[in-house]
């Protein structure tokens, strides 16, 4: 069960951090507090599937979504003990990936984003957004038909298509109607 909940903080880390560019980085000592109508563990699939009105609050980011999967690695030993241990199964796990389904929206402060679908790549330290991807913060936006974000090397890249150009909204800010 700890290894469970360092899981779930890292994996909200790992969103809270992934979120460089257009949220910046809370605390990581904030706890993170998960809630949904349904968690199941699946051993053998080495997945823990948040289900129904998920949302994950770590300090001032929220995150929403229909469902949220974290993808664990299999350790050797685990995988020799999987069928004979099954409630230790997780005890040694890493993150591999994770994955928000379904209407898929998160906030920090004026800071706001939403897609479909949200895959964060532990071992590449990549965010993809999918779905009609589009972040704000404050007047200032950004949509396209993906939006990759390196965590590694805090560079994004918005990629369009034929049917979803890439389109930014840049604000200076000023609110005085000029003449």
């Amino acid at each position: 069960m700890k290894k469970f909940v360092l899981a779930v903080l890292f994996v909200l880390g790992c969103v809270v951090s992934v979120q460089a560019a257009p949220f910046p980085a809370t605390d990581e000592k904030l706890p993170v507090d998960v809630v949904a109508d349904r968690m199941v563990y699946e051993t053998d699939k080495n997945t823990v599937t948040f289900q129904g009105n998920v949302e994950a609050v770590r300090g001032e980011f929220t995150m929403w979504s229909e469902r949220l999967i974290l993808y664990l690695k299999a350790s050797k030993e685990e995988e020799k003990k999987a069928a004979s241990e099954a409630g230790t199964a997780m005890a040694g796990s890493e993150l591999e990936r994770i994955v928000a389904q379904g209407n898929v929206r998160f906030k920090n402060g004026t800071q706001t984003g939403s897609s479909e679908k949200a895959t964060y790549l532990a071992d590449q330290g990549l965010l993809v957004l999918e779905g009609e991807p589009v972040l704000h913060d404050g007047e200032n936006s950004i949509r396209g038909k993906v939006i990759r974000y390196y965590t590694k090397e805090n560079r994004s890249v918005v990629e369009g298509g034929p049917k979803q150009r890439v389109h930014a909204v840049f604000s200076s800010g000023d609110k005085e109607k000029r003449p």
